[in-house]
């Protein structure tokens, strides 16, 4: 294995061992930050994707039961949305 190739440098050897593989070990490590850090990105914005179409969703729920009559409040308590943004909510 690699580790037994290792543990029998000289320590002139190891360090040259490291000093290559140096290298490649922050070469590795930067490109996965990097990929960690796209995948965060991608991540937040499909999660906000999902909000905002559940937003809408919810929405048009509500202009649904606000074209039916229904009362501010019932509409309020299904759907979570305060009553101000209900009355401006076209019933079309």
């Amino acid at each position: 294995t690699e580790s037994s190739k290792v543990s029998k440098f000289s320590k002139k050897e190891f360090e040259a061992y490291q000093k290559v593989y140096h290298k490649e070990w922050d070469h590795n490590a930067m490109v996965d930050g990097i990929f960690e850090e796209f995948a965060d990105e991608i991540n937040a914005k499909v999660d906000a994707v999902a909000s905002e179409r559940v937003l809408d969703k919810t929405r048009e729920i509500a202009r649904k039961m606000k074209a039916k009559n229904r009362p501010i409040e019932e509409i309020v308590e299904f759907t979570g949305i305060p009553a101000e943004q209900i009355e401006t909510l076209s019933k079309g």
